[in-house]
């Protein structure tokens, strides 16, 4: 079945009792009346795929891995998609002060994903340990960004649990999120490069970055790693698993919390590491949408496939551009998501160029 949650599992029974009294069905299944009990399963199915989009809630329990903790998390599945087809799955990571609710209501992810028949996730960090300001993921933190421990791996388990529940295509798993949500996204894209497709990040940071790359009281003056730094500590997590994930970087020029510099610095450990040239976009388009100005910059590789895209926003400061109102939210600016589902839909899971860099580079 499409779902195997006992509380959808227990939807479709009473829905069958409404159709037929489970007791009779047997009975039926071997009479001269199995043809209409197949119409009115027939009946019950096209109901059922004109079913409303819902949220449903669940509980990540903490595994028994270094810095495993329990979170919650909402899947929403989108409008009348029932079967056993694979869907696509966006993870959505919401930001510090925020929740998973509040990020799943100013992006509209949600009516994207009713149109395309994608699944979203979106997780609550839920707790914590250090120092670190109201809900933020803790990308600055050494122990939270590896594969195996702490919140990189529990978001890969929670995907995992996902894949148990719905039919998940395997190939089209993508990671965004926004602030601090964006750089434990970037540290997906590297602890699981072989495994998410494609990513982005919004007003983000670069993987292995130091807190000192965001501003707040104690920090006036952000400063981030140098790249070469960043790209040595992405060789080695990613290891032997190590593939280019394709990434689009949204950030604000006027960005008064994570500089536009980050982004820069993002982008540039991306080509650095992956052989890909970044100071000479391969193509360049920009425009205003409401009171938002913005420039897009593509940035292929050997075979003319744009791997890393920017998206620099004139906009007000740090927040999500072109969705629903609410707390970091800029509803006046180019719908972001629409770019982003864009270029996931252009980018599924591929390991062969991960390869020809492989030997490109012992070849060296």
């Amino acid at each position: 079945m499409f779902m195997k949650s006992p509380e959808f599992l227990t939807a479709i029974a009473r829905k069958l009792r409404r159709i037929i009294p489970l007791s009779k069905l047997s009975k039926l299944a071997r009479s001269r009346f199995r043809g209409r009990l197949r119409a009115a399963l027939v009946g019950w199915w096209e109901r059922l795929q004109r079913a409303p989009a819902y949220d449903q809630a669940h509980r990540f329990e903490a595994r028994d891995y270094p810095g495993s903790r329990s979170r919650h998390y909402v899947v929403h599945v989108p409008r009348g998609k029932v079967g056993n087809r694979p869907r696509p799955l966006v993870m959505v990571l919401h930001g510090c002060r925020q929740d998973n609710r509040d990020i799943e209501a100013i992006t509209g992810f949600n009516e994207l994903a009713d149109r395309h028949g994608f699944l979203v996730v979106y997780p609550f960090v839920t707790s914590y340990r250090g120092m670190r300001n109201r809900n933020c993921w803790g990308w600055w933190f050494d122990h939270e960004i590896h594969a195996g421990a702490g919140e990189v791996e529990d978001l890969w388990q929670i995907i995992e649990d996902i894949k148990r529940l719905y039919p998940v295509d395997e190939t089209r798993i993508h990671a965004t999120g926004l602030s601090s949500g964006a750089g434990m996204a970037v540290a997906m894209m590297v602890a699981h490069a072989d495994k998410i497709a494609s990513g982005a990040a919004v007003a983000g940071v670069p993987y292995a970055e130091r807190a000192t790359a965001a501003r707040h009281a104690l920090n006036k003056d952000p400063r981030n790693r140098p790249v070469v730094a960043i790209v040595k500590a992405m060789r080695a997590e990613m290891g032997e698993n190590e593939r280019l994930v394709p990434i689009q970087v949204v950030h604000s020029r006027d960005d008064d919390t994570v500089d536009i510099n980050s982004a820069k610095v993002l982008r540039d450990s991306w080509g650095h590491c992956f052989d890909i040239d970044t100071r000479h976009p391969s193509k360049v388009s920009s425009g205003r949408d409401g009171a938002t100005g913005w420039e897009h910059s593509s940035y292929c590789d050997d075979a003319g496939t744009a791997v890393i895209e920017t998206l620099f926003l004139d906009g007000p400061g740090h927040g999500w551009y072109g969705g629903n109102p609410g707390q970091f939210s800029y509803p006046d600016g180019p719908d972001i998501k629409l770019g982003m589902w864009k270029f996931f839909r252009a980018h599924p899971l591929r390991r062969e160029g991960s390869l020809r860099r492989r030997l490109r580079r012992a070849s060296a």
